[in-house]
């Protein structure tokens, strides 16, 4: 378990610089530019477009016509990108009609973008406390004060009212149209340093995942006259001393599951409600055994699948709820002078949910991930649940069967094996090794995995098992018992 501080500034700790990638040169026109770079070829899963250099690009959304927007880091421009065409165009933020004396434009991170539902983007700078607007129709921007703070991430409910959480200032607001362009922005105090980051609105319900005291939480929500008056704590999680998650940062409720990311472990989480089970989901582990810290979650329309980004594994995530599997695609960008690209945001397709659109903050692109691209290759195991004791004198085997071929890295896959067991998805003091990591599938689809335990603690685990071409990584899930 992380330290109480370190978990507080964790999120903030990633925004370190790193050097710039891409060089593209820029015709101006009027108060926009536009350029039009698309790359696709490293990668079959992934497409990604070119922003000008020195953007850092985060907060991104894909709004209800398809346009995707993205927000600048360090330039005070939001761009757009019209997919079909690969068209971006800027928008240099400023408040032509602001007479504040203290006019905050867009010169730190950007983590939070929404459209109502009026079709107006809402973004704002954190560590401000300034809420900006765009009209896309109008090209104007509106900047609107905020006191509690500036959001982290904002969510808008059937009615229209955006929610948003400030993070360092331990607050959870909501922004209320009142007519002829006016908002009312109230705030609610959550409680010295909870730090609270991801939402997720559910009926008169508003769950929120608290960084630093390392809980999620459910507030009823209560309204007069169409207003929010207040917020009343319902419901918190866990419920039992005996589980401690590790820096909660988003959350997706349905079927009486709360699923959440552990920005401080490298785990998809899953809770039952109804009992308080936990079970832990690892990610691959690469070749760094950098923890991947999980972070934005996005649940498919059907119910069926979560998206999420890994800021440290170099990766964009779906994971199937039904059959319990794990797909990774690897982002094909590096930057100029580093092994890890931080893909910060994540935002649906509004056409497609299969697809995934990212921002890549330090090589200055955007990227969409094709969930629909077929994968060519698939990994079986021939048991779901191991028991493992802690004697050194046996182990188990797994045998394992890659079907199909890997046309796109000379049919070789490359075996890997993840566990719950510590928070970076390692073994601790267990033994892991496979009969051999690399299989031809022109001339062999089997494999053994031998696992020895060495003295890891009892308990109920999750084992993750992985076939990669290189481009993308497909796990399967077996219970590991430690009796």
């Amino acid at each position: 378990m992380l330290p109480r501080k370190s978990i507080g500034v964790i999120i903030i700790v990633i925004g370190v610089a790193i050097g710039v990638f891409t060089y593209i040169q820029i015709s101006l026109q009027q108060n926009e530019a536009t350029h039009s770079i698309t790359s696709r070829n490293q990668n079959p899963y992934i497409e990604e477009y070119s922003l000008p250099v020195g953007s850092w690009p985060n907060g991104i959304i894909a709004d209800k016509q398809g346009t995707i927007w993205v927000a600048a880091s360090k330039t005070n421009k939001l761009f757009s990108l019209e997919p079909k065409s690969g068209m971006i165009k800027e928008y240099p933020i400023n408040d032509e009609d602001s007479t504040s004396d203290n006019l905050e434009r867009n010169s730190t991170m950007v983590w939070a973008i929404v459209q109502d539902n009026d079709g107006v983007i809402w973004f704002s700078p954190l560590g401000t406390k300034s809420i900006w607007t765009f009209d896309s129709t109008t090209g104007k921007f509106h900047m609107i004060k905020s006191e509690t703070g500036s959001p982290f991430q904002m969510k808008v409910d059937k009615n229209g009212d955006i929610w948003f959480t400030t993070l360092s200032k331990d607050t959870l607001g909501v922004i209320q149209s009142m007519g002829n362009d006016r908002y009312k922005v109230s705030s609610f105090y959550l409680g010295n340093d909870t730090n609270p980051a991801g939402i997720f609105l559910q009926d008169d319900s508003v769950w929120i995942a608290e960084v630093t005291t390392q809980k999620i939480v459910q507030y009823k929500i209560s309204q007069q006259k169409e207003l929010v008056r207040n917020i009343t704590k319902t419901l918190e999680i866990p419920a039992s001393v005996k589980t401690i998650l590790s820096a909660p940062t988003d959350l997706i409720v349905s079927d009486n599951t709360v699923w959440l990311t552990e920005h401080g472990t490298s785990f998809l989480t899953e809770y039952k409600l109804s009992s308080g089970d936990v079970v832990r989901y690892p990610t691959s582990q690469n070749i760094y055994h950098a923890t991947t810290l999980p972070f934005w979650i996005r649940n498919t329309s059907d119910g069926k699948g979560l998206w999420f980004n890994e800021h440290e594994g170099n990766k964009l995530a779906y994971f199937d709820i039904y059959n319990r599997t794990l797909l990774e695609y690897n982002i094909p960008s590096l930057p100029k002078d580093g092994f890890l690209t931080y893909p910060l945001n994540i935002a649906l397709d509004p056409f497609d949910d299969k697809k995934l659109w990212f921002s890549e903050w330090n090589t200055d692109k955007i990227g969409l991930v094709n969930g629909k691209t077929a994968i060519h290759f698939g990994i079986s195991a021939d048991t779901d649940k191991i028991m493992l004791r802690n004697d050194t004198s046996k182990g188990n085997i797994v045998n394992l069967e890659v079907s199909g071929q890997s046309p796109y890295s000379s049919n070789e896959v490359f075996l890997n094996a993840s566990s719950s067991i510590m928070p970076t998805a390692g073994f601790g003091n267990m033994m892991v090794k496979f009969s051999s990591s690399v299989l031809d599938l022109s001339s062999s689809h089997r494999a053994q995995l031998f696992l020895q335990n060495h003295g890891v603690p009892a308990g109920n685990y999750t084992l993750g098992i992985s076939a990669s071409d290189g481009f993308v990584t497909k796990t399967i899930f077996l219970d590991l018992v430690i009796p």
